[in-house]
């Protein structure tokens, strides 16, 4: 998002701006197409990118119920809404860990993030370095105007904080941007303004970190010049790459069936790695190792020990009153067993007791310390009210707190669903929904710093749906839906937090 209060113009339209440059501001986005790969194939989170979109500030989008104070008495809206429900405190996020902010012609500015691997790194850490980005990555270029701009000659010049970062190409003359066809925006639908006019220069830059890390944020500043006038319009900030977060993932395929001798294990997701590398969090610099895959056998399993919790295990998923969420919870008999958080409950306490890759030194799955997240593969497919789990986190009460642990499962539904998989395991890296009410003030583990009304975003944490008519119940779909492969920078900072799951290289000494 470009500025706070929507950028006026200076000078009457067709008149000459009393300044001596014409007044606008760039700001770099992310393109829809990826020019660096074959084919300019769509964005699917091969880096970090974030800024602070226009519809999570200004009324843009429409918005039919408010899911997030009470999610199960959701209240009408049906309005043109901005998507954050706190657009002060979100614009004051985009503000922080800003080296030198600007305000080019007194416009508040939110610079965007852009997080890729150094590659060619020399030294004594070349560990984190990377050949992911050694193409380096294009980034378009927006001009919003102030002024209305025309071909005077202004040239748009870049200049990086640091020799490892490196941009090309290092200048722009304004003609390139009159050579493409001027749009403009809404920022108030209900009033149908105010509009920003802008051009749009498509894979316009390409940038790079090579040779060294960046030890601390970097960022290249934007500098227009008009013989000696110049002015600083624009900057990108670029997360610190200096050091890497490894992650530990144990895959645990529970095989529930054995037919004529044949076990039937999951047939799951066909490359992890490059999901968990290539497209998720590789945005917060974290690699992912899958450190071993493990056929957790339960047929087996109960043949060898006679364990009655295996059994019964075994014969309630093959019930439909359990599998459908209407068994009656003995413990509460107006109440029936949620079937999702009872199958991953029982299957956390199989795996803590007979599992093969269980944390040593007496370590409980939950415990801090042996940085492994254990993700359970089951052939299951457990519904509530009709609606099907695809997946489930772990979250756990210890004491007055919330916390997530060290583990998820993932159903049948989700047993090949790029979004599941990630949106699981950020679950375990510390991350809450977008949509999530946080009124505990007592938990501040779980971390939800910005609440979001409910399915909007393109974000991993926020659902693939929202509320549109509560009688009769329809829903719609996210419009991001099969395209939600980003993460907000507030998030790659908060995972990077999570010492539970996360190591980061130590300091060295100065």
């Amino acid at each position: 998002m470009p500025v706070f209060n929507p950028p006026r113009a200076s000078s009457l339209i067709g008149q000459a701006s009393t300044s001596c440059m014409r007044k606008f501001t760039i700001h770099f986005r992310r393109p829809k197409n990826l020019k660096q790969k074959k084919d300019a194939p769509p964005y699917k989170g091969e880096y970090g990118f974030d800024w602070l979109r226009d519809e999570y500030i200004y009324p843009m989008e429409w918005v039919f119920y408010d899911e997030v104070h009470d999610i199960d008495n959701p209240l009408p809206i049906n309005k043109y809404k901005e998507l954050s429900l706190n657009p002060e405190n979100l614009k004051t996020e985009y503000l922080k860990d800003i080296i030198d902010p600007i305000k080019p012609h007194g416009q508040d500015y939110y610079p965007a993030w852009l997080s890729i691997f150094a590659c060619d790194v020399e030294g004594n850490n070349t560990d984190a370095g990377s050949d992911m980005h050694k193409d380096g990555v294009y980034l378009d270029l927006q001009l919003d105007e102030i002024d209305t701009i025309i071909d005077d000659e202004t040239e748009i010049f870049f200049e990086p904080s640091d020799p490892c970062l490196k941009i090309t190409p290092e200048k722009i003359s304004i003609s390139e941007f009159l050579n493409t066809l001027k749009k403009d925006r809404k920022l108030n639908e209900d009033l149908g303004g105010p509009v920003i006019d802008y051009y749009l220069l498509e894979n316009a830059v390409r940038i790079m970190c090579q040779g060294d890390t960046l030890k601390k944020p970097g960022k290249i500043n934007v500098i227009a010049k008009l013989g000696q006038c110049k002015s600083e319009v624009g900057q990108l900030m670029v997360y610190e790459n200096d050091k890497i977060g490894k992650a530990n993932i144990v895959v645990v395929n529970v095989i529930t069936k054995d037919t004529n001798n044949q076990k039937v294990i999951p047939q799951t997701h066909p490359s992890l790695n490059d999901l968990y590398n290539n497209q998720s969090f590789n945005q917060a610099m974290i690699k992912v190792n899958i450190k071993v895959t493990e056929n957790f056998d339960l047929v087996a399993l109960y043949n060898k020990t006679k364990d009655k919790d295996i059994i019964d295990f075994l014969n309630d998923i093959l019930d439909t009153n359990y599998i459908t969420s209407q068994k009656p919870d003995p413990n509460n008999p107006l109440e029936t067993i949620y079937a999702s958080d009872d199958i991953k409950r029982r299957l956390i306490d199989l795996y803590q007791k007979y599992g093969k890759n269980t944390p040593k030194d007496n370590k409980k799955i939950h415990d801090e310390g042996h940085y492994n997240t254990y993700m359970l593969f089951i052939d299951v497919k457990p519904t509530f009210n009709g609606e099907s789990t695809f997946g489930s986190a772990d979250l756990r009460k210890d004491n007055t707190k919330y916390e997530w642990g060290n583990i998820f499962v993932i159903y049948q539904e989700g047993l090949k669903d790029d979004y599941t998989i990630v949106h699981e395991a950020a679950h375990t890296f510390t991350l809450p929904h977008t949509f999530e009410n946080t009124d505990y003030e007592v938990n501040p583990t779980l971390n939800n710093k910005h609440i979001f009304y409910y399915g909007y975003t393109e974000n991993y944490m926020d659902y693939k749906d929202h509320l549109i008519s509560d009688s009769p119940f329809q829903t719609d779909q996210n419009k991001y839906d099969r395209n939600m492969y980003s993460f907000f920078k507030w998030q790659w900072d908060l995972m990077r937090k999570d010492e539970k799951s996360i190591k980061l290289p130590k300091k060295q000494e100065e």
